[in-house]
C-alpha cells in the first residue's frame, strides 16, 4: 500500500502564515452532475475521480462542485457530515469503496460540520474543506509519481435517492489518464454498477472527469522544529533528566558531550538520562530521531 505521511499539528502553525497553491483544477464547464450521495442507512451512491502528483504535496483546501436534487432547496438541512476519501489504484479503478472500511488509505468520515462549508446559489452546491483541519489537525502529505482516487460525498437524511441527493458536476476540459467512476454497491437505482464503473458508459456521453479544485500547504517540517517537540528538564539538572518526546517521533541514538566534546556515556532509558555520577559544568545533548536531531546545552549542577 502507498505511504501517506501525516505530521502532527503542532508544527502547522507557522506553516499557516504561507500562500497555498493550486495543484489540481478542474472547472465546472459540464451541465451533467452523478449521483455522490451517502444515506443515513449506511449506504450510499459514490464517484472517484483519479489524480496523481509530480512532488510531494501537502493536502490544503479541497472545493467540490455540484448540484442538489431539484426537488431540495436548500439540500443544507438534509446534510449530516461530509466524506473525503482516497483510495490506490487496482488495474484502472480505486483499490476499495467507502462501504469496506479500512480500504482507503485516507478515510475521512462524516466531517464535522464545523469543518467544511457549504455554498448554495440555486441549485448549485458547492463543498469546501481544509484537509488538514479535517483529519485533526494533521497534514497529509502525498508521495511524488503515487496515483491516486478521490471519492467525495455528503451524508444525508434520506439517502441518495431522497431530497438530499448532491450531484458531482462533471469536467469537459481534464483528461485524466483514467476517466472517472461510480459504484452502487447495494444496486440502489439498479443499474448493476456493484462494483466501479466507467460513467461515461453508463451515461452514453463523454465524462473526462469531475469537476474540483485542490491546493496545498507549505509541509511542515519536524526536523526545524524539534525544540519545539522534544521538552528537555529539569534544566539545569542535578539527578535524572528528563526527555518528554512525542510518540510519534521515535529515538534512534541519545548522547552527551562536555566542553572538550569528549562522549560522557549518557545511558538513555524510558525517557530519562540519569546524570548524577557527571561532575558539575555544561554539557551538549544530542537526541537523533527519525525525524531529525535535536541539540541542545544542559547544564549539570
Amino acid at each position: 500500500m502507498k505511504k501517506i505521511t501525516l505530521l502532527a499539528s503542532a508544527l502547522l502553525m507557522t506553516a499557516a502564515t504561507f500562500g497555498q497553491n493550486l495543484i489540481i483544477e478542474r472547472i465546472q464547464d459540464n451541465n451533467t452532475g452523478l449521483i455522490s450521495t451517502k444515506g443515513d442507512d449506511g449506504t450510499g451512491v459514490y464517484c472517484a475521480d483519479y489524480f496523481s502528483v509530480t512532488s510531494d504535496v501537502a493536502l490544503g483546501e479541497l472545493t467540490l462542485y455540484g448540484l442538489n436534487n431539484a426537488s431540495a432547496t436548500p439540500i443544507e438541512p438534509f446534510v449530516t457530515g461530509f466524506n473525503v476519501y482516497l483510495y490506490e489504484i487496482s488495474g484502472a479503478v480505486p483499490a476499495g469503496n467507502p462501504e469496506v472500511a479500512g480500504s482507503g488509505i485516507l478515510e475521512l468520515g462524516d466531517i464535522d460540520p464545523s469543518l467544511y462549508t457549504i455554498t448554495e446559489d440555486g441549485q448549485n452546491t458547492d463543498f469546501t474543506v481544509n484537509i488538514t483541519d479535517a483529519n485533526g489537525g494533521n497534514q497529509v502529505v502525498l508521495e511524488a509519481g503515487n496515483i491516486y482516487w478521490l471519492s467525495v460525498f455528503p451524508s444525508v437524511e434520506g439517502g441518495p435517492d431522497g431530497d438530499g441527493r448532491w450531484n458531482w458536476f462533471g469536467s469537459l476540459s481534464s483528461f485524466p489518464n483514467e476517466e472517472p467512476v461510480l459504484i452502487d454497491p447495494s444496486d440502489i437505482f439498479g443499474a448493476g454498477a456493484t462494483d466501479w464503473t466507467n460513467i461515461a458508459g453508463l451515461i452514453g456521453e463523454p465524462f473526462p472527469s469531475f469537476a474540483w479544485n485542490l491546493t496545498d500547504e507549505p509541509i511542515a517540517s519536524i526536523g526545524d522544529n524539534l525544540a519545539e517537540m522534544i521538552a528537555v528538564y529539569p534544566n539545569p539538572t542535578t539527578d535524572v533528566l528528563n526527555l518528554n518526546i512525542p510518540s510519534n517521533i521515535e529515538v534512534t541514538n541519545v548522547a552527551m558531550y562536555d566542553v572538550l566534546g569528549k562522549n560522557v556515556g549518557a545511558v538513555y532509558s524510558n525517557g530519562t538520562i540519569n546524570t548524577s555520577s557527571f561532575a558539575q559544568g555544561v554539557y551538549t545533548l544530542k537526541v537523533e530521531t527519525t525525524s531529525g536531531t535535536l541539540t541542545q546545552k544542559v547544564v549539570k549542577q
